[in-house]
């Protein structure tokens, strides 16, 4: 019988086992963070597969008192249970958070290990889970995978999908997707359907798992991920611990950033006017903007979308091209951009193409 090709690689499973074990043996509790929904099923499949555990999904439409769990109270053997979609004790559920301490402290031989998808260490969310120290007996951050690991489940989708792939189109993904799972997959699958590079990236059914992604942020991790997205500076040492927790996590992905900088221009549309006068959401901000920077500016938007040449923008700016040095060019960009942000827009509406050029997405 041929072998199953495991998703992830043997050395992140069986790290993610050792601390599954420790906590068990010890019959201690556990909290497992930053694994989302979807994944929670597939990593829980994963450890029972061989082992005589049991999973609770709070979420469970069976699921609406403490008392419909029926858990067992003073067992005097060990008892282990997984609890999946933990987020809602944060939430709908938090009458649970009561019940599950009760539990534990009538039963020593009980060990409950809780799936996070939402990181319950951040100080908002700590208000609600420090009383409850069986959540923070033991804590586990699902780690960001590696390269090895991602190219084991490229290895695997190749198999699923019945489909090559070459080394510059796994590339391609891993550079776009990062290190999530589900994007990935979703880019093999359309690769594999369609054999087809151009809409790789922003077809249907992955600008729906962009949009799923996103929603399931915290609020404060969206406004910390527009602030990075627009190119600020000014973040507090909170949002700086947020995006220090992002970035460790599976979460990100140059896909998703594009995603967000594309909710930031939504509905902030710079444009010409039949007076090509530039305006914002049809608000005339002519005047915002210096005589070069309305003289550049206008030649983009010009070509909204396209790659305008280096020599073209100098062109438009100096009229003469001998006239003008690559610095002066790069200020006048970063002061453009600059200028993008105080009117809420993203700086990476204009993009650089090295040794080439601009585009300016509109």
């Amino acid at each position: 019988m041929e072998k199953s090709i495991s998703p992830i690689s043997e050395k992140t499973f069986s790290h993610f086992c050792v601390f599954i074990n420790d906590v068990i043996k010890r019959s201690e509790c556990g909290t497992i963070i930053g694994l989302s929904q979807r994944e929670q099923s597939y990593r829980i499949n994963q450890l029972i597969k061989d082992r005589p555990l049991k999973t609770i999904d709070l979420k469970s439409y069976l699921i609406d008192y403490p008392e419909n769990l029926k858990l067992p109270v003073n067992n005097k053997g060990k008892t282990f249970f997984f609890i999946s979609n933990a987020d809602d004790l944060l939430e709908d559920k938090r009458s649970f958070l009561i019940y599950f301490n009760n539990l534990v402290k009538k039963n020593s031989q009980l060990s409950l290990l809780f799936f996070f998808q939402r990181n319950i260490t951040y100080p908002w969310n700590l208000k609600i889970v420090s009383s409850y120290q069986y959540l923070l007996q033991n804590i586990y951050f699902y780690p960001k995978y590696q390269k090895y690991d991602l190219k084991q489940f490229l290895f695997y989708l190749e198999n699923k999908f019945k489909t090559n792939l070459s080394i510059n189109i796994k590339n391609l993904i891993l550079k776009e997707c990062g290190s999530n799972l589900w994007l990935i997959k979703e880019a093999v699958r359309h690769y594999s359907k369609n054999k087809d590079l151009r809409d790789l990236f922003n077809h249907e059914e992955m600008t729906f798992r962009l949009k799923a992604i996103y929603s399931e942020l915290e609020e404060k991790e969206k406004q910390v991920l527009k602030k990075a997205a627009r190119q600020e500076s000014n973040f507090t040492d909170e949002e700086k611990s947020t995006i220090e927790y992002l970035n460790r996590t599976n979460y990100l992905s140059p896909l998703l950033n594009k995603f967000i900088i594309q909710q930031l221009t939504e509905g902030n549309i710079l444009s010409l006017d039949k007076d090509k006068k530039i305006i914002l959401n049809s608000i005339s901000v002519d005047s915002f903007f210096s005589r070069s920077e309305r003289k550049g500016l206008r030649y983009l938007l010009t070509f909204p979308n396209k790659l305008v040449i280096r020599n073209e923008l100098a062109k438009a700016l100096w009229n003469e091209i001998d006239n003008y040095t690559d610095w002066a060019l790069d200020q006048f960009i970063r002061r453009l951009r600059n200028k993008f942000v105080k009117l809420g827009l993203s700086k990476n509406i204009l993009e650089t193409r090295r040794n080439q050029g601009y585009i300016f997405y509109h």
